[in-house]
């Protein structure tokens, strides 16, 4: 089996982005410590990058993630912490989309 990517781009209501993100870092120590967690991050766009840059907006953010084997992915959708993450935050999300890759090399 290929590790897993997940990039999570997900959207906050106006105004509700740091709400949201303090709601999501609240939960990085759980999931960090599940089995087959690689990496598991939240990202925000660097400001005033360039021209090279395509910044996702003011309310917006990324989990950024590796996992073992799909196996473990699908298990971390299961977890009670993640329930709970997204009961906490179903009325603060605008909009995502959750990419989830696997290597092309």
């Amino acid at each position: 089996m290929s590790t897993i990517t997940v990039v999570a781009i997900i959207t906050a209501k106006p105004g509700k982005r740091e709400e949201l993100l303090n709601i999501a870092r609240a939960n990085l120590a759980a999931v960090r410590a599940e089995e087959g967690c690689i990496e598991y991050g939240l990202v925000i766009d660097v400001d005033g990058f360039g021209p090279n840059q395509a910044p996702m907006g003011p309310d917006t953010f990324a989990f950024v993630e590796k996992w073992t084997s799909e196996d473990a992915l699908k298990l971390h959708f299961t977890l009670p912490h993640m329930a709970d993450y997204r009961e906490k935050s179903k009325d603060l999300i605008a909009d995502r989309a959750v990419h989830v890759l696997k290597s092309a090399d």
